[in-house]
């Protein structure tokens, strides 16, 4: 079945192929169930609704979030949109070619982006490493080292992982995405404010996302879901023990103190606190300019790719829908100007 993109139906029925973003139990006025099933073409993401259905009978079906479907849909007009209804759904298997075409992909391969972080990583320390291989000494205890170690150590995941659910980075790599061009920046600012300790920022940075290895799942297909440990703690404390584990791994395999416990410390505290404020979900505020930086770089990130990614679709000279997670409000737009080359 071919894969048409959702901004080029035109209203009536389309049969087409995409993968399930999001799935949310509803009713209708008259207390009937409703899906509300948002689908991923790769570049856009609709809502669309199936009647007299429950997310048990999607389920049942093979239906969840990550999944690839066959969809038939009936796009109509609803106060001046496009409004879509699922009037089939059903599970398909696709060739790789095929499954790309629906996979949102950062600008770098996912691969790259994790080789180039940990050489940055590398180089941040100022000594001579082997830049041919991306393993460090075995006898290396240094923050470099850790931070190498936890990355390699869930190269998979960290190569596939979505950086969140929905707000920014929510892509397939988009992980290890944030992270680079965070590692990058991290990098950059040290020459200007030589305050920073460059390998404690760089580290601290590579692994302040860590802990959303465990806090979501990703599918092949770049959607992430919630785990159970994720909704109990989230990633802050889940990065910490992540790092606790590696301590005592390497603890038992000397049969002594490995890492640098200081240091240790002030990477797990810009862990704590790269949210930045409390009521964002840190654990604590920043103490040390490293963690300090490392919330203001995130927050740069994070925004960035907000802009980027609503610009794909905006014309120039235009406005934007109310972007939730640009200002606190949820109600803020942001503009595109006409002379700028925003590519």
């Amino acid at each position: 079945m071919a894969i048409i993109k959702f901004n080029t139906m035109t209203f009536g029925t389309h049969e087409t192929v995409a993968v399930v973003a999001g799935v949310t139990q509803a009713a209708t006025a008259n207390n009937k169930p409703m899906m509300k099933v948002t689908l991923n073409d790769g570049t856009d993401n609709v809502t669309a609704l199936i009647f007299d259905t429950t997310k048990k009978d999607l389920t049942a079906g093979g239906i969840t979030e990550g999944t690839t479907v066959a969809a038939t849909l009936e796009v109509t007009e609803y106060k001046g949109n496009k409004s879509y209804k699922i009037t089939n759904i059903t599970p398909v298997k696709l060739s790789e070619d095929e499954l790309r075409e629906l996979i949102k992909l950062p600008p770098i391969e996912p691969a790259k982006l994790v080789n180039d972080t940990i050489m940055l990583i590398k180089k941040s320390s100022g000594r001579e490493y082997d830049m041919t291989v991306l393993e460090v000494p075995a006898d290396d205890f240094s923050l470099t080292a850790l931070a190498v170690r936890l990355i390699l150590g869930n190269i998979k995941a960290f190569t596939k992982s979505s950086a969140a659910k929905s707000m920014h980075h929510d892509l397939y790599g988009g992980l290890a995405y944030h992270t680079y061009r965070m590692v990058k920046t991290a990098f950059a600012v040290c020459d200007i404010y030589t305050l920073l300790n460059r390998e404690l920022l760089v580290c601290g940075t590579a692994l302040h996302d860590i802990g959303k290895l465990v806090e979501m799942k990703t599918s092949d297909t770049g959607i992430a879901t919630y785990t159970d440990m994720g909704n109990l703690f989230g990633h802050p404390l889940l990065g910490i023990e992540m790092i606790d584990h590696e301590v005592w791994r390497q603890d038992q395999a000397i049969g002594g103190k490995s890492y640098n416990r200081e240091q240790v410390a002030m990477v797990k505290h810009m862990i704590a606190s790269h949210h930045g404020q409390q009521e964002w979900g840190a654990i604590r505020v920043p103490s040390t300019p490293e963690a300090m930086m490392l919330h203001e770089i995130d927050m740069i990130d994070s925004r960035m790719y907000m802009y980027e990614d609503a610009f794909g679709s905006m014309m120039p000279g235009s406005s934007s829908d109310p972007i939730f997670g640009i200002a606190g409000d949820g109600k803020s737009v942001i503009y595109k100007n006409s002379f700028s080359d925003y590519t």
